[in-house]
């Protein structure tokens, strides 16, 4: 069974292959834009402040913010 964290590490690679278009173009990995907290319950914050709006959406809306 996956852990938060692991699940939350594939729910952000898929948010990354979504935007692949913005993330190759600023040669950038979504991981490089947020910054995980915990282990087994986790919390996703967004680091990059470049991301477009509709990529913060897609993590916050999925990982309450606090």
């Amino acid at each position: 069974m996956a852990t938060e964290r692991s699940f939350a590490i594939m729910y952000l690679r898929a948010v990354e292959k979504k935007n692949s278009d913005f993330f190759i173009a600023n040669n950038l990995s979504i991981m490089d834009c947020v910054h995980i907290r915990g282990t087994a319950l986790v919390s996703v914050h967004v680091i990059n402040n470049t991301l477009p709006d509709s990529i913060v959406y897609e993590i916050e809306t999925m990982f309450w913010k606090d």
